[in-house]
């Protein structure tokens, strides 16, 4: 389809050169009367997608009100349930020992609690540390010893790399030698902290030897050290002297495979970490079984442990303490921790996490306590919970340090200002709601101002095409009965009676404006605030009262259905039914969705390409094609006809010249 105004094409192009006729402006001029049908079908195309946009623009409005006061997840402006209009504040004495906060089934009041001591939770630990120390793998010989004189390794502590000379000018050297001065460079590399009780220095890391000749290191703990990696030097090194492979370190490193692992944990060759005959660990931890291969990273087990949602639990290593930690994500007393291996060796002395309950006393680490609190003041009643956070009598109590013996308060009052705050942002938006569409129902539609051709938009400016086509845009839903319905329905649901509630919307110090803003809410904030304050629970049936006969929306309900439900429903049920009639993409009996949707659709959805105005567009586009294709024969056959002419009045000029041309030799 093309709908411009130089769109026809033809292959007969001619001049009036017989003629002395411009028959190309002639023909231009005839096709300007012929094509008036078609420019007002595009005119009709334009309006009908103008329309379109009118309505869904509409729709999001109303979509707007519905997320911002009808949506379940929005607990705080949520007007379909009772409880919304019956709030309360809870304040604490200390926040840092206690928070509360008060539901709709709390009364006012000051309570009191006293914390004797927090919830806790399971908690293994290692009962050692877990990584094999930081040695040569050999002892030294004289010749090793010898060698390593004057060489060079790079010693990492904590992420600080320094290049350390090993050895001093003297030739024969023995192996304290080396290591005194291997401490001495360190030391003076990385600082010294201070000195201990015999006089000598300490600095970060205690180099020593074994009886059979191996040289360690190890952090100090007044150092405050915790990794240690030694490392080969690209130049001069003396590290392979040493009996020490490039990279080894004092702790685990996290990112290696487990089977790398398996030899660099602490313990003799024979608790090394293990596999079963499958090449695996299999462990369960509170019955949930894990399995895990060679070259699974011990990173990669961790995290796949801690995200589990059945196991429950948090496992970690702290390289501070060179120790596995493994803490059960449910507080209190139980048997919250279990651990049992099934293949391999990781718990027992590899992690020296041991196998079994902390509820029994099998496993080394902590049992978890419930919390324990008093409730009241001298009379009150002391209970346990597996929980640091719980709810009674409404209010829910969250508890943050134990402070034995000192006792504070939770003050509970009526949150009038929430509720108040909460029905007067709903009116607002409601206001915006009614005065947007009641603009639309009562704009002027101006008939002078109609959709611009390509040919007119080609005369004017950008800025001027701008102005005229928000001119022309204006009254596209001059009293349109779908949504005056609508609005209508909305106001009439603020006003009639509710079955078995004794208050109206009145009462309660709402009421609508002058005639002239047609439905318009207008609050009295002190007469809402006194009767949310002395008759919340009116109030809460006003808007919140459910159906006893049919407490939820569906699109199946037949008419009958559907009058009971209004009688019996509170004044945010009714108005949420209405927007749903009009804008759900749930289907009814008939297959039918939401009036609006139905009519004019909504993106994202699939009443996008399914509606009246859709349909309607695509009738318009049927009729431009074959209007366009009949436009193309009639250009055509103008210039077929013009050529006959030209050809005939040719001819006819030729003849007479061979006649003028016999008559003068004559």
């Amino acid at each position: 389809m093309n709908s411009g105004i130089n769109l026809f094409t033809s292959n007969f192009r001619i001049s009036g050169i017989s003629s002395g006729l411009d028959t190309e402006k002639i023909i231009s001029d005839l096709m300007k009367v012929e094509r008036s049908p078609l420019d007002r079908l595009e005119r009709k195309k334009q309006l009908a997608e103008w329309k379109r946009d009118e309505y869904r623009n509409a729709a999001n409005l109303i979509r707007g009100l519905k997320d911002e006061y009808f949506n379940i997840t929005k607990s705080s402006t949520y007007l379909l349930s009772q409880s919304s209009y019956k709030k309360y504040s809870a304040v604490s004495s200390d926040d840092s020992a206690v928070t509360a906060s008060a539901g709709a089934n709390a009364m006012a009041g000051t309570y009191e609690i006293t914390i004797h001591n927090l919830a806790t939770a399971d908690e293994a630990i290692s009962n050692g540390t877990v990584s094999a120390p930081l040695q040569s793998s050999l002892n030294l010989s004289g010749d090793d010893i010898s060698k390593a004189n004057g060489k060079n390794v790079i010693v990492v502590i904590d992420g600080m790399a320094k290049k350390i000379t090993m050895g001093s000018s003297t030739q024969n050297i023995s192996i304290n030698d080396l290591v005194k001065d291997i401490q001495e460079q360190i030391n003076i590399s990385f600082g010294i902290i201070g000195q201990d009780d015999d006089g000598k220095n300490i600095g970060k890391v205690r180099v020593g030897s074994t009886e059979d000749g191996r040289i360690t290191f190890e952090t100090t703990e007044e150092g405050g050290a915790n990794r240690i990696t030694i490392l080969s030097d690209s130049s001069n090194d003396g590290l392979s002297y040493l009996k020490i492979s490039s990279g080894s370190s004092n702790r685990l490193n996290v990112n290696e495979t487990l089977e790398s692992l398996a030899s660099k944990f602490a313990g003799s060759e024979e608790q090394a970490l293990t596999f079963n005959d499958d090449g695996a660990l299999k462990f369960s931890i509170n019955s949930k079984e894990f399995t895990f291969s060679k070259t699974t990273s011990l990173s990669s087990m961790l995290n796949t442990i801690n995200s589990d949602n059945d196991a429950k639990v948090t496992m970690i290593y702290d390289e501070i303490t060179d120790k596995f930690r493994l803490t059960s994500k449910e507080l209190g007393a139980g048997n919250n921790l279990v651990i049992a291996q099934t293949g391999g060796n990781f718990f027992g002395n590899v992690s020296r996490i041991d196998i079994g309950s902390i509820a029994t006393g099998e496993i080394y680490g902590t049992k978890g306590v419930d919390a324990t609190v008093k409730l009241g003041g001298t009379d009150g009643a002391t209970i346990k919970r597996g929980s640091n956070s719980f709810n009674v009598n409404g209010i829910t109590y969250n508890l943050k340090k134990a402070d034995v013996g000192k006792t504070h308060t939770i003050k509970v009052d009526n949150d009038i200002d929430g509720v108040f705050n909460n029905i007067k942002g709903f009116v607002d938006k409601y206001n915006e709601l009614i005065d947007t569409i009641n603009g639309k129902l009562s704009e002027k539609y101006d008939r002078e101002y109609q959709p611009l051709t390509d040919e007119e938009k080609n005369t004017l400016s950008e800025k001027e095409v701008e102005k005229w086509e928000q001119r022309a845009k204006t009254g596209l839903l001059r009293n349109d009965a779908l949504l005056g319905d609508m609005v209508l329905d909305m106001r009439k649901a603020l006003f009639d009676g509710i079955k078995d509630v004794n208050i109206n919307i009145t009462s309660i110090g709402i009421t609508t404006g002058r005639y002239e803003e047609k439905g318009k809410l207008k609050i009295d904030e002190q007469k809402l605030k006194e009767a949310l304050k002395d008759n919340p629970d009116s109030i809460a049936n006003l808007f919140g009262k459910k159906s006893d006969k049919y407490p939820s929306y569906k699109r199946t309900m037949t008419p009958e259905e559907r009058t009971i439900r209004y009688n019996e429903s509170g004044l945010a049920q009714r108005l949420f039914d209405i927007v749903e009639n009009n804008i759900t993409t749930m289907r009814d009996e008939d297959g039918k969705k939401g009036f609006l949707l139905e009519k004019a659709g909504i993106e994202g959805d699939a009443s996008e390409f399914s509606n009246s105005i859709y349909n309607e567009i695509i009738g318009y586009d049927k009729s431009i094609d074959s209007l366009y294709n009949k436009l193309i024969q009639k250009e055509n056959s103008y210039f077929m006809k013009f050529a006959a002419m030209e050809k005939i009045l040719g001819q006819m000029n030729a003849q007479s010249n061979w006649l003028t041309a016999q008559l003068g030799n004559n």
